[in-house]
């Protein structure tokens, strides 16, 4: 093992604990990083290892905890609100200056694990961001009472069933989205609908 190199890199995305997201915690007032986001993440797959079959385990873990590492320097975006026009590839770019870093081997794993998160077509990448986007349902349930993501951004209940229904079709995470989307709405999680104003 390169143990210079390893050193640099865990260095280098200790900065992820550091890159902020449109959620907050449960400290009040401190926004979740990353990191923790990640981490929650991971966890919740621990949870589920039994309700998939035919899967790579350890290599769904690998791609949950690395699958946004390159928002150290791509940052990270927000689906409803920020420019996604050139997500994929500023993100893409940003893997290959981070992971450039590591030694060869290192460097063409982890660019392998999230180059197929990027590409969606094996079914832990699938159920990798199907579990990621139900993370901020979680996160804002948690902050409910006195803050909201999607009612800072004025993201109303329709737009997130828009973005989010084409990440489930069947299965545990299924239930899990019906779950939490009905209690976010059911407990006021989303912006109110603007009044359109009647010209008549």
């Amino acid at each position: 093992m390169e143990i210079e190199s390893t050193i640099d890199f865990l260095k280098e995305i200790e900065k992820f604990k550091t890159c902020e997201r449109v959620c907050q915690t449960s400290s009040n007032g401190r926004a979740e990083s990353d990191a923790e986001h990640s981490w929650h993440l991971s966890v919740f797959l621990i949870l589920l290892e039994n309700e998939f079959d035919n899967i790579d385990f350890s290599k769904l873990l690998k791609m949950a905890l690395i699958h946004d590492l390159p928002e150290i320097y791509a940052g990270d975006t927000n689906p409803y609100r920020d420019d996604i026009k050139n997500k994929e590839e500023n993100e893409k770019l940003a893997a290959g200056k981070l992971f450039s870093m590591l030694p060869e081997s290192a460097a063409k794993s982890l660019s392998s694990l999230f180059d197929e998160y990027i590409n969606q077509e094996s079914l832990e990448s699938k159920i990798v961001k199907s579990a990621d986007k139900l993370m901020p349902l979680i996160q804002n349930l948690c902050t409910n009472e006195r803050h909201s993501s999607y009612r800072k951004l004025n993201v109303e209940y329709s737009e997130v069933l828009e973005y989010m229904n084409k990440y489930f079709s069947g299965g545990v995470l299924e239930k899990f989205y019906q779950k939490l989307i009905s209690e976010a709405h059911n407990n006021g999680v989303f912006s109110e609908p603007t009044a359109k104003v009647n010209n008549a």
